[in-house]
């Protein structure tokens, strides 16, 4: 019988122990993939629907009816920003955690099998206590990997989260769209009704920069322009519950009703301070007072305190979304548009 020479042993030894390694390297990255989202109540961010796709459809049915209703849909415009945010969140925030989960797996794999255990003092082949060693390394690992384990855990929660967000937002704009449909057969009468109309030169007026404007209210007027419609309403709200600190209604490059004459903004206080509760209480009077009379003077639609109401809907207050400012929230004016 042939010797073995001790070298050989060695080899064979060091061939084992590298071959164990690597078997025991790989079984621990399955383990840390398969107990990334291990935390109670947390789960791997499920997959996002196709809400972009579905997003897509609703919009062409909303854009149909923003040309049809005369446009500044507000609610199904937000609605349809807010979804298309929040479905492009989901899918970045699931596409970052199977990335860092699959970081994770291959860090616990190649630290184990490179030998960089920061803290851990390897023992010789020659030790009776391999196997306990082992463990420790697995103990060593799990540890180290404990905080990218939780960080995980915490962008799936997130992830999560943005895709019930995005689905619920969808469900949003597909109940504002369905909801805008049913009314057609009224809006159509209304808008026959009450025909466009574009700002003109008053017939008697020739004062230069106030065509079309109006003259003898108790507010002053910044942006003195507007449609017969939008001026006959506005003289109408000054008289009855005038004066205003401000009454705002054509600004030039405006896309939307103040840059067409079909808006004004009856201001309850200035420098975007929050009006009393007094001024609150006589706001919430003049946006009844339009919606109570908004058959007669050919109201669009009235927005006050974040929430719109708009006769081409099914009725009712809306809540908006936050624009981020107490001005822009329409808490210190009541903004009123007409056909």
């Amino acid at each position: 019988m042939a010797a073995h020479h001790p070298l050989d042993r060695k080899r064979r030894s060091g061939g084992g122990r590298t071959a164990a390694r690597r078997c025991l390297a790989v079984a621990f990255a399955l383990a840390v993939t398969a107990a990334l989202p291990a935390a109670p109540g947390v789960a791997a961010p499920t997959e996002p629907k196709n809400s972009t796709t579905e997003l897509a459809k609703l919009r062409k049915r909303a854009d149909a009816l923003a040309k049809e209703y005369r446009g500044e849909l507000i609610t199904l415009e937000e609605a349809k920003e807010a979804a298309q945010q929040a479905a492009q969140d989901a899918e970045r925030l699931s596409e970052e955690y199977q990335t860092r989960r699959g970081d994770v797996s291959r860090l616990a794999a190649t630290s184990y099998m490179t030998g960089r255990m920061d803290t851990m003092a390897m023992v010789t082949a020659d030790d009776p206590g391999a196997a306990i060693r082992d463990a420790a390394v697995v103990e060593h690992l799990a540890r180290s990997n404990d905080l990218r384990i939780k960080n995980l855990q915490t962008l799936a929660a997130k992830a999560e989260q943005s895709r019930k967000n995005a689905e619920a937002k969808v469900a949003q704009v597909r109940k504002e769209v369905e909801d805008l449909e049913s009314q057609r057969a009224r809006v159509k009468k209304l808008l026959a009704k009450y025909k466009p109309e574009q700002p003109s030169s008053s017939s008697g007026g020739t004062t230069a920069g106030r065509p079309d404007g109006a003259t003898g209210t108790k507010s002053p007027i910044v942006g003195n322009t507007m449609t017969a419609r939008m001026r006959t309403l506005m003289q109408v709200i000054d008289s009855k519950f005038g004066p205003f600190p401000t009454i705002g209604c054509y600004r030039g490059g405006d896309p939307q009703d103040h840059g067409s004459g079909r808006a004004c903004d009856f201001m309850e206080s200035t420098a975007g301070r929050m009006p009393s509760a007094s001024a609150q209480a006589h706001g919430d009077r003049v946006a009844q007072f339009v919606i109570d009379n908004a058959s007669r003077y050919g109201v669009k639609y009235v927005i006050w305190k974040q929430r719109i109401w708009d006769t081409r809907s099914s009725g009712g207050w809306r809540q908006m979304e936050d624009r981020g400012s107490i001005t822009q929230n329409h808490y210190d004016h009541v903004h009123v548009s007409v056909l």
